[in-house]
């Protein structure tokens, strides 16, 4: 083998093993610090995110301690924020604090904002389908430069909404994020209260949403999936040829948000899997698939198959060195 061949391969195994080096550390940064993840084909929060004995306690702390979240809702919305103080009521692990159009600062606790300042009562107008509503959203993420997830929660608008106004909100959302990069915005669907013929426009805006979401690698917190299922069994209405998913009758009553007190806690425990996921935590799934590229142990803890796919590119990269130079040696 010609020595200048010989050289110009051990120059490109060189640069191989540079790049190597590069993509290890990019890996090692994001699987060891409090980091969000990246979520190809989108982060879903839905019926299967509930159960919080699966969270590790490393991840709970970390949402306790970095993520910052900025809720906006109107009365169906607060079916969360009751959720979580019951959730906190029966086990103080998920110690979280909301301040009223304020954001907390309570040491060991999931800080909340609760609302969007000057306004508690959040429609879709002070929120993000106006001018108005974006620049109130603008001000409170620009006052509270630690927020790092912001929220806006439906009401009954997509019972009646089409396709247009509803594109308007993914729009809007989408120029939020543009305009602030450091910050996680959570999509949402509708609660799933509605039958007939509101029901099913309220199905099709709702799969609008998660389709975009698919589609662009967002964060979406599934209401309607959360309202539908009960203890492992989805309930559904018949409209034409349809099944349209409606609210479980475990949730009928009226005893926070329009709903009992098990579908607030079934949303808040849903909310606390988003959080931790978004503060790092790679969840596994009931049927042993992860939520992301990377795999978790039975413990919640990472799998890192970069690192192993990092040492077997080095590896690699050290055996052609070797017969490299052992022909030019030769």
């Amino acid at each position: 083998m010609p020595r200048h061949a010989i050289l110009a391969l051990l120059l490109t195994v060189f640069f191989l093993f540079l790049q190597v080096c590069s993509v290890s550390s990019e890996i090692l940064y994001a699987t060891s610090g409090r980091v969000s993840a990246d979520w190809p084909g989108g982060l879903v929060i839905d019926h299967t995110c509930t159960d919080l004995n699966a969270i590790p306690a490393e991840w709970i702390e970390a949402a306790q301690s970095d993520a910052k979240v900025h809720y906006a809702h109107t009365s169906h919305g607060s079916q969360i924020t009751t959720g979580l103080d019951l959730i906190e009521d029966s086990n103080s692990t998920f110690s979280q604090a909301q301040g009223d159009r304020y954001l907390p600062a309570e040491s060991g606790a999931l800080c909340m904002l609760d609302g969007n300042p000057p306004e508690s009562y959040i429609t879709p107008d002070l929120y993000w389908e106006t001018s108005d509503g974006l620049a109130i959203t603008q001000n409170t993420l620009d006052e509270n430069p630690t927020l790092t997830v912001s929220i806006w929660s439906w009401c009954t608008q997509l019972y009646w909404y089409g396709e247009a106004e509803t594109q308007g909100y993914l729009d809007a959302m989408s120029s939020l994020e543009t305009a602030n990069p450091g910050v996680t915005f959570v999509y949402m669907t509708c609660n799933a209260q509605s039958t007939g013929d509101e029901g099913y426009n309220r199905w099709l805006r709702n799969e609008q949403i998660r389709q975009y979401c698919l589609e662009y690698d967002k964060v979406l917190f599934d209401f309607e999936d959360l309202d539908a299922w009960s203890n492992g069994e989805q309930r559904t209405y018949t409209y034409g040829d349809y099944y349209i998913p409606v609210e479980h009758e475990d949730f009928h009553g009226d005893q926070a948000g329009h709903t009992t007190y098990t579908s607030c806690e079934q949303k808040g425990r849903a909310f606390w899997w988003m959080v931790a996921a978004l503060s790092g935590w790679v969840p596994q799934h009931t049927d042993g698939t992860a939520s992301s590229t990377s795999g978790t142990t039975s413990d919640g803890n990472r799998l890192d198959s970069g690192s192993w796919l990092t040492a077997g590119l080095a590896l690699t990269v050290v055996l052609i060195a070797a017969v490299a130079f052992k022909y030019y040696r030769s």
